[in-house]
């Protein structure tokens, strides 16, 4: 069995494991960056690329022409729309979004890690970690030695400590892409009982619609858009021109971002409310600080115990308001009935969603 020794081992090629890979190979560790399996692929997200990302994604991208593909081409969301039934709440998004295909995103952050030094492997599932600092990856053709972890595999993968599932049915992730003419620069938001689904543009043509609802309420996107009127009516119009893809289950857990000495990011660490729309952020953001944090042990200047306790103050300082504010929304929009309909008419208070907006942000 072959083996290979680096300072750093990131498991999970997304915008959270790219992110800090590239961030690390800046700063001149020699860096693994694994993914499971064939890498770019389509993926569960809505796709909504918040403004407070924007800026770090430039830095991370490799080059001029990348950054203009990417960025000058997205669809720019300022405003986002919200419908209960009959009902509909409209507010500004400031500063505003961009609509960023995940599939794009992902590609073009793995070739941006390649051109930073990264020795990118897909197709390349780790089966197995020991150690304590350094770590032993074991995958099914080598051995990969590396003196420092992260892993940012999703909420889901066999790296996570708590993969115990809540009693009763099962919350499940949709998505696809369908042809629309001319869509709303907009996000929109289509809540139900047990679950929304959410519609943007990625392309003057093309819409991405993503959905997160309880899987006995729905098992498909049609079954979905059944649920809403305005949603039903919306997608008699639509072309699916992707093939739909699924996850689950979707479960919130206690944040995470450490376990003994391996750093965790992105939905690694935990799982933000999706409507949120600060997902991509924080998964870059959050990949970007694990790799900093650890660059004081990388460049022999500090501890791992120090750097990974580091991170998990930086973690706490940055994410956890806006994880904690993210719940609090989702308890007022989870209420079935009337006590749905009063959150929801509470929302059209003059300033009150856009404040509401603001705090899932950057803390």
């Amino acid at each position: 069995m072959l083996s290979a020794d680096f300072d750093l081992a990131v498991i999970g090629g997304g915008p959270a494991g790219s992110a800090a890979a590239i961030t690390a190979a800046q700063a001149g560790a020699r860096v693994v960056l694994l993914e499971s399996r064939q890498f770019p692929r389509h993926k569960v997200c809505g796709e909504f690329v918040s403004a407070e990302a924007l800026a770090l994604l430039r830095d991370l991208l490799s080059d001029a022409t990348t950054i203009h593909f990417l960025l000058a081409t997205a669809p720019m969301l300022n405003r986002t729309r919200l419908w209960l039934g009959t009902r509909m709440l409209e507010s500004p998004i400031s500063p505003p979004a961009l609509s960023i295909s995940r599939f794009q995103l992902d590609a073009a952050l793995w070739q941006s890690a390649q051109a930073a030094g990264v020795n990118c492997r897909d197709n390349c599932e780790v089966s197995a970690v020991t150690g304590n600092g350094p770590f032993e990856l074991r995958t099914a053709n080598e051995t990969i030695m590396a003196r420092a972890l992260i892993i940012a595999a999703g909420r889901w993968s066999q790296f996570v400590a708590d993969r115990a599932l809540p009693p009763g049915p099962k919350w499940i992730g949709l998505k696809a892409h369908f042809r629309e003419e001319r869509p709303s620069l907009t996000t929109d938001l289509y809540f139900f009982d047990d679950g929304y689904c959410g519609a943007q543009p990625v392309s003057h043509d093309t819409v991405n619609v993503c959905a997160m609802v309880r899987s006995d309420r729905a098992s498909s996107l049609p079954d979905v858009f059944r649920l809403h009127p305005a949603l039903r009516d919306r997608a008699a119009n639509w072309t699916a021109i992707t093939t739909p893809v699924s996850t689950a289950p979707l479960v919130y857990r206690t944040p995470q971002p450490v376990r003994a000495n391996i750093v965790y990011a992105g939905d690694a660490a935990a799982f933000i409310d999706p409507f949120v729309g600060d997902g991509i952020s924080i998964a870059l953001r959050s990949g970007k600080a694990a790799a900093e944090c650890l660059s004081g042990f990388l460049a022999a200047q500090r501890s791992l115990e120090d750097s990974v306790a580091l991170y998990q103050r930086e973690y706490a300082r940055q994410f956890m308001p806006l994880l904690a504010a993210a719940a609090r929304v989702r308890g007022l929009l989870s209420l079935e009935g009337l006590a749905q309909r009063a959150a929801f008419e509470l929302l059209r208070f003059p300033g009150l969603l856009p404040f509401i907006i603001r705090r899932t942000r950057r803390a």
